[in-house]
């Protein structure tokens, strides 16, 4: 998930408008290579709902994708289901499905319930050099304190954005290893 460098990943009116300008068209961010690695995708009700409008719904369509959300009557796309249940239940079923990686795609809210639950290996974060303001942060509150190591970090120095992935205690890597 890409945030701004104070912490936060939208307007409160959804509003990610700013990232549009972030990226330069002259840098590989990696991303062929990262979406072979998915085989599944959560998203939250509001991402959603947000990538939706852009034309954007489960990536590629190919990959199924699960919106979790407590509005049964939210529009969906090809590959796409909606998700009200429990959230460990979900990353059992899926595991058991796949042995592909489940990107956690937002919000903030969904993002810090996962974590909560234990249910994060790694936290991928690109920061984006730009202040806005706030509104939606990245994080909501976590139950406990979390210490995570760092595994990997890339400066793309023409956009200025930083990549951080760090991993928490269930980790399948180490700061040592590469995927």
């Amino acid at each position: 998930m890409a945030m701004s460098l104070d912490g936060y990943i939208a307007k409160k009116n959804g509003d990610t408008a700013w990232l549009n300008n972030a990226m330069s068209p002259d840098e590989d961010y990696g991303f062929a290579d990262f979406m072979s690695k998915i085989g599944v995708y959560i998203i939250g009700a509001n991402t959603y709902r947000e990538i939706t409008k852009s034309g954007v719904a489960g990536g590629d369509n190919k990959v199924p994708t699960y919106v979790v959300s407590h509005q049964k009557d939210l529009k969906t796309g090809k590959n796409t289901s909606l998700y009200a249940g429990d959230l460990t239940e979900l990353v059992k079923k899926i595991k058991a499905e796949t042995e592909k990686d489940i990107w956690l795609f937002g919000g903030g809210d969904l993002t810090t319930q996962f974590i909560d639950l234990n249910l994060v290996d790694e936290l991928g974060i690109a920061i984006i050099p730009v202040l806005i303001g706030g509104d939606v942060p990245f994080f909501g509150n976590v139950v406990e304190q979390k210490n995570l190591i760092l595994l990997e970090s890339k400066i793309y120095e023409k956009s200025g954005m930083v990549g951080l992935t760090y991993g928490f205690k269930t980790a399948k890597r180490s700061h040592k290893d590469k995927k």
